[in-house]
């Protein structure tokens, strides 16, 4: 791809996209392999990291439109991977959890997922400076939106 220097050279979402969409082709190529949709990944990785969430919350933390969330859910607990119950205090709500099998499966996962980030990243050196500030303007842009 040529670069100038136009929009996209230097607009900021844009290229934290690509990165991302760069940094994760072999992750996904991961996930295709093993029958699980990127929709179905962050949930996974979501539950398996904060544990048993709402169906509100689980489509807050996994950055992801509420009905991408409920299918995901509704797939993953069609093949014994997430567990859906009722809320202890509004019976109408949906409490969410990782099975046994998923969480096997989303620890494989993360463990390949970090495997792949260490060796796309090794040439680069120490990227630990590009993390605090992107927690910064994450923070920032979250209390200005609040």
């Amino acid at each position: 791809m040529a670069h100038g220097t136009g929009f996209l050279d230097d607009y900021l979402p844009y290229l934290l996209r690509r990165a991302d969409q760069t940094l994760s082709a072999a992750f996904y190529a991961t996930l295709t392999e093993c029958g699980v949709a990127r929709s179905e990944w962050r949930v996974l990785a979501v539950l398996e990291e904060l544990g048993p969430l709402s169906v509100l919350d689980l489509t807050e933390a996994a950055l992801s439109p509420q009905p991408t969330v409920t299918h995901a859910v509704r797939r993953l607990e069609a093949r014994g991977l997430v567990t859906r119950t009722a809320g202890a205090t509004d019976r109408r709500q949906r409490i969410v959890a990782v099975t046994e099998e998923g969480g096997a499966l989303t620890r494989r996962l993360i463990s390949e997922a970090r495997r792949l980030e260490s060796a796309a990243l090794a040439d680069l050196g120490s990227l630990d400076g590009l993390v605090e500030p992107l927690r910064r303007l994450i923070s920032s842009l979250e209390g200005a939106q609040a």
